[in-house]
């Protein structure tokens, strides 16, 4: 009898070796690759919603998007510039302002293939990075009048905070390669101004979820001096 629970106890400890070890391999970090260096790197945003603000949500922020950067090598994590303009919200088309405040998204990529998910898929993770004492402020306005003299129905700031779970990526098959990304990064905001049956946010730390969200296309080009040239291939390996 000890024999056989000898065994089993070795068989349990084998397996729970296996687990961390599996583990492990999951854990495995990709890098974004461009076929030459320097690379401009766009990310336009695909049609859709580009904030959820809130829980149901209560706001939904829809701009037009990009995340950009510069690649000096294989990189990861990726600093991304984010752009933003023409941004509104529903319900309401109300008019909306995205002040960066010079912070950029830091976004970091599994290798494809590691965490469950089909080859040439993998999954990222988001931080949201700002120079000191600044954070990303967003600007809801009642209407185009009180835009124009900059008084804000409801106003959200969100801070440095990260790595949160972010969603997917897709090496995709494009002429040449591309990424593909599907963001659903979940951070935590502060209603700053506003009524809170308005513009959510409870007493007495007004904080409430905010999540990037949308689905941006990154394709690499030549840099020469700045000066986007021709398309390159793009991917995470």
């Amino acid at each position: 009898m000890s024999r056989i629970l000898r065994t089993f106890a070795l068989a349990a400890s084998a397996m729970a070796a296996f687990a961390v070890m599996a583990s492990a391999a999951q854990a495995e970090t990709g890098v974004l690759t461009a076929q030459q260096y320097p690379a401009i790197v766009t990310g336009p945003q695909i049609a859709g919603p580009t904030f959820d603000i809130g829980g149901a949500p209560l706001k939904t922020v829809t701009c037009a998007s990009s995340l950009d950067t510069t690649l000096n090598g294989p990189t990861d994590p990726v600093t991304f510039v984010p752009n933003y303009a023409g941004c509104v919200s529903e319900p309401g088309a109300q008019p909306v302002t995205v002040t960066l405040n010079g912070c950029d998204y830091s976004v970091g990529v599994t290798r494809p293939g590691t965490t469950g998910w089909p080859l040439e898929t993998g999954e990222l993770t988001a931080s949201i990075i700002c120079p000191f004492g600044q954070q990303i402020e967003i600007h809801v306005y009642e209407n185009g009048v009180k835009h124009g003299e900059n008084i804000s129905q409801c106003t959200y700031d969100i801070g440095p905070q990260g790595p949160v779970p972010a969603g997917v990526y897709h090496n995709r098959f494009a002429m040449p390669r591309d990424v593909e990304l599907t963001v659903q990064a979940k951070f935590t905001a502060r209603s700053t101004i506003g009524p809170e049956a308005l513009c959510g946010g409870a007493p007495p730390n007004q904080h409430l979820p905010i999540t990037l969200t949308g689905t941006y296309t990154l394709k690499g080009y030549q840099d020469f001096g700045g000066v986007e040239g021709g398309l390159i291939p793009l991917d995470v390996g």
